[in-house]
């Protein structure tokens, strides 16, 4: 029996697909609902079950029947409805009831995105090429002097900085005649009288920094100390201020002090010396020099490509007509989330929520947080998928089983236990199936993508959409993350509405699509991601 129902457009990709359900249909469900009802209650003058349809409705509401089977139905419903319709869904659908007399279904229906690159192979992007400036290695070789500095004697005179080994010799100085016993405080004895030597410090070889941030006790002492030079002796008297935290408070010290050494942090000089001590492979300061201007050109270029391939993705986004439900960009925060979610687990934070909490944001706010650079990547996501269906990019079984070896000699390393290694063959067995195998395949599609696109924007020469491959000589490993679950590639949902009754949550029925980790996809590798399967 067809269906009576009517399909509305709606803005971003999206349809109303209303249904009315046969009144018949709807009676049967009722009565099935009634009888169901029945058995769960006992009905006064009935045994359980027996009661006649108009009494169980008098009894428990029409739309306590309903409440029933409205979800059930609903689902038979849509995916009924969608077969008729030959409607093929990119998400799950979302319902709402718009009426019960007669029951009308309405269905909020995400569909295919749709993407049109343009011209897409004529797309040509300049792009930089990186130098080193001699203020660049300047700055590196600086801070190789910094890394290398230590501590060396020097013969002459103390400045702030240094470290000095001294000894002291420091004795409380006694109070005057005139004062009073209890004027005199620390430095008399029980009768009143004054001791005849009270030692404060008393040092053999001790370690003092010249620290004009923290002056050492009490306030003067570094002053006396600089300016002294090695094998020097020196006596003076300080003076604890009133005020002082010091027990010594108001009173005066005699200090002896001898200078035995002085060091000063120093940093070494630039000579053939110091560069094979940087690196012994290293002949004189010119091979050094070569080699910081080679690591910084290196370094670099793999910033320049990355740069490069997220100028290519946004210029053919600005220049690409698209359209896409907005399941398209949730899905991608909820992506972001997840990985969120993982870091912080990492760092042994259980939760998500409970940091928010700390933090004193809502998950409503750090999901819309999210939006501005969801919509980037759904967006960069949408071109990528577009590229390789217009250019018959593949993941052949030679790709992922080249993708399964890089990863599980990554994790069967020579110190691995036996256990480890088992574990890495059932990883390994696992991403050669199911949901493993969409991540690698979807991970595997992107990358050749990201490498067809930076081929076009050169001008270099690419095959024909749907050639073979050349080989690549370089093996793109995957990330160890993969055995948690990464994310793979959008597809069409099944045919399946939301349980809810009333307005529910759209949500994907398969991962979506990997964020579009640009830095090393320009560097010939993507970084792998956890989602939600």
């Amino acid at each position: 029996m067809s269906l009576n129902t009517k399909i509305e457009p709606m803005e971003d990709r999206r349809i109303s697909l209303i249904v009315e359900v046969d009144q018949e249909r709807v009676d049967q469900e009722l009565r099935k609902a009634a009888r169901t009802v029945g058995r769960q209650y006992r009905i006064p003058g009935f045994r359980k079950g027996k009661a006649p349809y108009n009494v169980v409705v008098q009894y428990v509401g029409l739309p306590n029947l309903y409440s029933e089977f409205l979800d059930s139905l609903g689902n038979e419903i849509y995916a009924q409805a969608i077969e008729q319709e030959k409607i093929e869904p990119y998400a799950m659908a979302s319902l709402d009831i718009s009426s019960l007399e007669p029951l009308v279904y309405d269905f909020e229906v995400p569909l295919e995105p749709t993407v049109d690159l343009g011209d897409y192979r004529s797309f040509r992007l300049e792009e930089d090429e990186p130098e080193v400036t001699p203020e660049e290695i300047e700055e590196v070789l600086n801070e190789l002097k910094s890394q290398n500095a230590d501590w060396a004697e020097v013969n002459r005179a103390s400045q702030y900085g240094d470290m000095l080994t001294i000894d002291v010799r420091s004795v409380l100085v006694k109070p005057d005649d005139s004062e009073s016993t209890e004027d005199a405080g620390a430095g008399t004895d029980a009768d009143g009288e004054a001791d005849e030597e009270t030692v404060i410090l008393d040092e053999t070889d001790w370690d003092v920094m010249l620290d004009e941030e923290n002056p050492l006790e009490p306030p003067g002492l570094d002053q006396e100390l600089l300016g002294m030079s090695p094998g020097e002796e020196k006596d003076f008297v300080l003076d604890w201020p009133e005020g002082s935290q010091s027990i010594y408070a108001g009173r005066q010290g005699e200090f002896h002090v001898k200078v035995h050494t002085i060091k000063a942090f120093m940093e070494p000089e630039l000579n053939d010396d110091f560069a094979k001590k940087i690196d012994e492979g290293l002949e004189d300061m010119s091979a050094l020099e070569a080699d910081i201007t080679e690591n910084l050109l290196e370094s670099k270029r793999n910033r320049a490509e990355t740069d490069y391939l997220e100028r290519v993705l946004d210029t053919l986004v600005e220049q690409s007509t698209m359209e896409y439900p907005p399941v398209v960009v949730e899905d991608q925060i909820d992506s972001m989330v997840s990985e969120f979610a993982r870091q912080l687990q990492m760092y042994g934070i259980d939760s998500l929520e409970s940091y928010l909490n700390q933090v004193g944001q809502s998950m409503e706010d750090y999901r819309e947080s999210l939006r501005e650079q969801a919509e980037i990547a759904a967006r960069r996501n949408l071109v990528i998928s577009e590229v390789y269906q217009r250019e018959g990019i593949t993941a052949t079984e030679e790709d992922v089983e080249e993708r399964i070896d890089a990863m599980r000699e990554r994790l069967q390393t020579a110190d691995a236990t036996d256990e480890q290694n088992q574990m890495a063959d059932i990883i390994a067995e696992n991403m050669r199936t199911g949901a493993g195998r969409q991540v690698l395949e979807s991970q595997i599609l992107q990358e050749k993508s990201l490498k067809r696109l930076l081929a076009i924007a050169r001008g270099e020469e690419v095959p024909e959409p749907g050639a073979p491959e050349p080989k690549s000589d370089d093996a793109v490993e995957a990330s160890a993350e993969i055995a948690a679950g990464g994310e793979s590639e959008t597809k069409a949902a099944d045919a399946e509405p939301v349980a809810e009754a009333d307005v529910a949550e759209t949500e994907m029925n398969e991962a979506s699509i990997a964020d579009v980790d640009v830095e090393s996809a320009g560097e010939d590798s993507a970084d792998d991601k956890d989602t939600e399967q």
